[in-house]
């Protein structure tokens, strides 16, 4: 473990065709981002993965002709740019990309991270996001590290030792600050309707976003008893939930933490998970591993989409041929909580497009359009309008559920296309 000075020292070793793995999200290595930025015009064919980018990537501009950008999850900071030729965007499940380091089927010659400082044992923690960077690590690609003193310490599989590390580079700019978007009327009644479905001893899987936000705020202000969470991404809406000391994770196999494979959100949240070992920041390959959750008779998956069609299917990917997200965990977690006897899979979204001209509950999705979820794989789908109960109903019950909590201006429509 070596310390530099400038990134310059680097250089030599970024080959043509070399790949490079960024830590994820809110952990995004954010100087080292700026100064491969910086040296862009040195840098040639070089390939760069990254799974959900929260802030401005700042080597995006250095596409296609130094670099190629390969995005998991677009994640707000690629959002803008996804779709472009210079950005090639996966479609896989979230349990399935630490598979693809381990089977050798992808290789990283270079993974950067955003580490805390050592321990008094000399362990590095990977902070607020685990997710597929164990898988990375196994494949022994040269390891670069900021180490940062405003990075939290935490726990579960997140610690590093001196002989992972092989260059190191000291800073200070903590994890990525995630600030929530505003809630709106109709999205607190899509929260509230939800709420109302979550039982005693749920273990939570929560998406992000404004109404699992909301959703979180109507769960604390009237929980349920012995709430659990497992989930993909852990925000300051859970810590206002575990402050009502109703989640005990007494519900839940595996552990009795509170568990998720990242995490994001502003300062007070990142205080909270400094050296708090009652939340277990784990690697993918177990948060979102079916056989784990599978094991979970109490498991409720309730996220978000863009639209429904009337079969029952759900696209949480793109609108109208912009792509916004990928299938992240919605196929690993739904289908779990589909088929858990005391769980439930809940889609929720509002009912229109915000400026309200266009309805999120269609007729039928083109051939060429993503779908994420699958007939059979949702409980409930909740709008500003109600919450659809498709459990045990036929194709042409699934259709008169879902055009009840359509907009009222398009359930005539919706009906028409059905005849």
């Amino acid at each position: 473990m070596k310390q530099l000075e400038s990134f310059e020292e680097l250089l030599p070793l970024l080959k043509s065709g070399s790949s490079i793995v960024m830590h994820s999200a809110a952990a995004e290595p954010r100087w080292l981002e700026e100064q491969l930025a910086l040296c862009g015009s040195e840098l040639k064919d070089i390939d760069i993965y990254m799974l959900s980018p929260m802030g401005l990537v700042p080597f995006a501009a250095l596409a296609p002709k130094y670099l190629k950008i390969h995005a998991w999850v677009p994640g707000r900071g690629l959002r803008s740019v996804a779709g472009d030729d210079s950005i090639q965007y996966y479609r896989y499940p979230l349990s399935q990309i630490p598979d693809l380091y381990l089977s050798s089927k992808k290789h990283a010659d270079f993974l950067f991270l955003h580490l805390s400082p050592p321990d008094d044992q000399g362990r590095m923690s990977l902070g607020v996001s685990v997710d597929y960077m164990p898988a990375v690590l196994a494949g022994r690609p040269l390891v670069v590290a900021e180490i940062d003193a405003s990075i939290p310490h935490t726990f579960g599989d997140t610690l590093i030792t001196e002989d992972q590390i092989d260059y190191w580079f000291s800073t200070d700019e903590g994890p990525l600050e995630v600030t929530s978007p505003p809630i709106d009327d109709g999205e607190r009644r899509i929260a509230q309707l939800v709420a109302d479905l979550v039982g005693d001893g749920a273990i939570l899987q929560t998406g992000v976003g404004s109404i699992p936000d909301a959703m979180l705020q109507a769960l604390a202000s009237n929980p349920p008893r012995n709430l659990g969470i497992h989930t993909g991404v852990f925000t300051e809406g859970v810590i206002e939930l575990a402050n009502t000391g109703n989640v005990t994770n007494a519900t839940k196999p595996h552990s009795r933490k509170m568990v998720t494979a990242m995490a994001w959100g502003t300062p007070p949240l990142y205080k909270y998970l400094d050296q708090n070992d009652e939340v277990e920041i784990r690697a993918c390959s177990f948060t979102h591993n079916p056989q784990v959750l599978r094991e979970m008779d109490y498991l409720y998956a309730i996220n978000s989409a863009l639209q429904i069609d009337l079969a029952g299917r759900a696209n949480a990917e793109q609108l109208k041929g912009r792509i916004i997200s990928a299938p992240g965990g919605l196929p690993d977690f739904a289908p779990a909580a589909r088929a858990a006897s005391n769980g439930l899979s809940i889609v929720a979204l509002r009912a229109t497009s915000r400026d309200g001209t266009s309805s999120n509950i269609v007729p039928i999705f083109p051939k060429d359009a993503p779908i994420t979820l699958s007939q059979g794989q949702i409980d409930f789908v909740v709008t500003e309008f109600g919450a659809a109960d498709l459990r045990d109903l036929s194709p042409s019950q699934w259709a008169k559920a879902l055009i009840g909590v359509a907009h009222p201006d398009f359930r005539n429509d919706l009906a028409r296309s059905t005849a």
